[in-house]
């Protein structure tokens, strides 16, 4: 009922379009036959309605596609199936890719981490009461990368490019952290642009590569929450599409990258119109 709700306005044109026609071909009808058709009201009701319906599911998941939940994008590079999704991103299997600012802070205090990102969340139900064991696990997946130190009031001081991936895991999830905004020194706000979220998210698929082992990849909307990207939701749909499969020009991932979008983003984003958008303009 809820999705009927959402998608009124599609229903309503489909419902009104169909009477439409059916009125049409009736009064042609008698027009051309001089006859005169008697239908009670409730009839006509349901004589409009029940195509009208019909027209709506056509409509919506293979026409417009705007009931769609899920699509495959075409991936010209390799046989690695790009899916995309609405859902919850932590019910799927695989590697969960997480978005962090560029010092991979770990004290959520509405300052350097907020509560409400997908940063905050992971670090308050997955460490709750093991903070150490994450920042062991960063700390170690670091140490290949270079980074530089900075002055700083409280927070870590390293400071990592932008795409820099570590690895952290709990008995029933795995984690990719990967940098994707900037950090203030001075007021821990963190921000980001669309040329930021592509350099992350090809870093952290190109982390994937070495650490999901076939396992699927997993990755959210990065880029909509504290992130600050500042772009529509469909448009930082895109711009996800378009880092994963540059960085799978280089080499297969894995068998399966998953795009999970949340459901409220639903009315915004027409699962559809990116597999058009990617399939050559068809």
């Amino acid at each position: 009922m809820r999705w009927l709700l959402e998608h009124w306005r599609e229903l309503a044109r489909s419902i009104l379009g169909s009477f439409g026609a059916i009125f049409l071909s009736l009064e042609a009808y008698e027009v051309l036959t001089d006859g005169n058709i008697q239908m009670s009201f409730l009839g006509f009701l349901a004589v409009g309605v029940l195509p009208g319906l019909g027209l709506f599911f056509l409509d919506g998941y293979r026409l417009s596609g705007f009931l769609r939940r899920e699509v495959q994008v075409p991936n010209p590079s390799n046989d690695t199936k790009i899916i995309v999704k609405f859902g919850d991103l932590f019910a799927e299997t695989g590697w969960k890719a997480i978005g962090v600012n560029d010092f991979f802070d770990n004290i959520v205090d509405e300052d350097l981490v907020s509560s409400r990102s997908l940063h905050g969340f992971v670090l308050n139900n997955y460490w709750t009461e093991n903070r150490r064991d994450w920042e062991k696990q960063i700390s170690s997946s670091l140490r290949r990368s270079t980074g530089q130190i900075e002055c700083r009031s409280k927070g870590n001081r390293t400071r990592y490019p932008i795409g820099t991936t570590a690895r952290a895991c709990t008995s029933t999830q795995k984690f990719l952290f990967v940098a994707l905004g900037r950090t203030d020194a001075q007021s821990n706000v963190t921000t980001a642009n669309a040329e930021m979220l592509i350099c992350a998210v090809r870093g952290m698929v190109s982390e994937a590569r070495a650490a999901c082992s076939m396992e699927p990849l997993v990755i959210p909307l990065m880029g909509s929450g504290m992130s600050r990207v500042g772009v529509k939701s469909s448009v930082l749909v895109d711009l996800i599409i378009t880092a994963v499969l540059e960085e799978s020009r280089h080499g297969r991932v894995t068998g399966k990258i998953v795009i999970v979008l949340p459901e409220d983003k639903s009315n915004e984003v027409n699962l559809k119109n990116h597999v058009r958008n990617w399939s050559d303009g068809k």
